[in-house]
């Protein structure tokens, strides 16, 4: 992928990189969001959620209902917020995802910073204001963890509806 910006390449590179970089103008969309390739680990239809595996970094996501070939799909998690590295254990977010901060990009504009965090095979972005970064003291090659809503990740490749024929 080559990000063009007033007719200059400003980044390029592989899609999930180029995506998931905290200081190209990518970040600073409301949509902004890391792509991970997943693999389908198992469903469990009682809770209505699917276990997927990005690399090591295990997601829940809502029940896909389709039948996913192995290795097959992936997904887009927003980093919705970040903690040290202390695991919280009474919150309704499913998704508590281990990682080092890779760079933090700061957005005067909207009064936040763009945290790049560094998983085994990926990256994702989290938003969070200048005041977070500074009480939760992240640094580059610091350790943290993103909090990600089961619901907020977008999963591609899931076709909900049977096909029609």
């Amino acid at each position: 992928m080559v990000l063009l910006e007033a007719g200059h390449v400003v980044g390029f590179g592989a899609l999930a990189d180029v995506a998931a970089r905290a200081d190209l103008p990518l970040a600073r969309r409301d949509d902004a969001a890391g792509l991970l390739h997943c693999r389908v680990i198992d469903h469990d239809p009682a809770r209505e959620l699917t276990r997927l595996d990005a690399g090591g970094a295990t997601f829940l996501v809502p029940l896909l209902t389709r039948r996913w070939v192995p290795n097959a799909g992936s997904e887009f998690p927003r980093a919705k917020s970040s903690s040290p590295a202390n695991h919280p254990k009474a919150i309704s977010l499913h998704n508590i995802i281990s990682g080092t901060v890779r760079r933090i990009a700061n957005d005067p504009t909207r009064r936040a910073a763009m945290v790049e965090i560094a998983l085994a095979d990926g990256a994702l972005l989290a938003r969070v204001t200048p005041d977070a970064v500074a009480r939760l003291a992240l640094s580059p090659g610091g350790p943290v963890l993103a909090l990600i809503k089961s619901t907020s990740i977008e999963v591609l490749n899931d076709y909900r509806d049977p096909p029609t024929t």
